[in-house]
């Protein structure tokens, strides 16, 4: 699912009735992808999903067993800009967790429900912003490309 990423990165402006709330930027990385997110061009977020072996490979146990109960789910973690050490259990602020449903529905339809949770302090356009980086998230590695299919 994810590999090499040093060129052509992704962003996305977040905006709500015409007002730009933050900016969303991919950054460099080998094997765990890692986003940055802006508001007012100033970085206020770090986001990647939880690692293990130094950094190097995603934790996939995080959120539970992955053959059991933690299956399917996929945690984003949100750090502050400021914070240096967020590899391996690096305390976060916040989540964005990509949350399995039930088979039925995972099999037929292609719906997909994510679990937003917003640092302590945060403001109203910081949470515009992070549900922003869901669909970002969505969007870049869980959607299908159309293109290839046809």
């Amino acid at each position: 699912m994810f590999v090499l990423q040093c060129c052509c990165y992704q962003e996305m402006s977040v905006t709500s009735g015409g007002q730009e709330l933050g900016m969303l930027k991919e950054d460099c990385y080998y094997c765990v992808p890692q986003f940055s997110a802006y508001e007012n061009g100033t970085p206020v977020y770090k986001i990647h999903p939880p690692t293990c072996a130094g950094g190097m490979c995603i934790n996939c146990c995080t959120e539970g067993n992955p053959c059991g109960k933690g299956c399917c789910k996929v945690p984003f973690w949100v750090f502050p800009a400021s914070q240096e050490k967020t590899d391996g259990n690096a305390p976060y602020i916040g989540k964005v967790l990509k949350k399995p449903k039930s088979l039925t529905t995972e099999i037929f339809t292609d719906a997909n429900a994510f679990e937003v949770t917003f640092p302590d302090g945060s403001t109203t356009s910081q949470k515009g912003l992070l549900l922003g980086t869901a669909i970002f998230i969505n969007a870049n590695f869980f959607e299908e490309n159309d293109a290839a299919e046809g």
